[in-house]
């Protein structure tokens, strides 16, 4: 009897360790990638191949939502050649204030919208993304947007 405190407090390490931190909101039309992606990812997508996503990682090092933003954005335009369209102030369903950024890039002549939304807490940064063809993604938009605004950080 006395090893069961030990036991309990074993058990809820172990539960904890293998929880998402944070709750990702999937929206009409959009299926789960369930077991696919660690605790710290998310994935989910339409039969037509919009993706939507979301990615945990430490605040390491430690910087401010506009660091985070602007290190994203210098990668993006950098990498892969993608054109900054807009960018907004956007809210999770906690009232975290994040930014999105929404970025276009052709492929194979077709347009694609890509969109990142970063989230910063003093421990966390959180980016969650949306991408497809653009007649998808603005078919999609109401639903896309209701996934960032349902979103839910720990």
């Amino acid at each position: 009897m006395r090893f069961r405190p030990a036991a309990i407090a074993l058990f809820a390490l172990l539960f904890a360790s293998g929880c998402r931190p944070f709750e990702p909101a999937t929206p009409p039309g959009f299926v789960e990638l369930e077991d696919r992606y660690g605790r710290s990812e998310y994935r989910a997508t339409t039969a037509d191949g919009v993706v939507l996503g979301v990615r945990a990682f430490d605040n390491e090092p430690k910087g401010e939502r506009a660091f985070w933003v602007r290190a994203i954005e210098n990668r993006l335009r950098d990498m892969g050649g993608y054109a900054l369209l807009e960018k907004r102030e956007v809210k999770d369903r906690a009232g975290l204030t994040g930014t999105q950024l929404r970025f276009g890039h052709d492929e194979g002549g077709e347009p694609y919208l890509y969109y990142l939304t970063i989230f910063v807490t003093d421990d966390r940064v959180f980016v969650l993304e949306a991408g497809g063809a653009r007649p998808q993604m603005q078919r999609l938009a109401e639903q896309i947007d209701w996934s960032v605004k349902n979103f839910l950080h720990h």
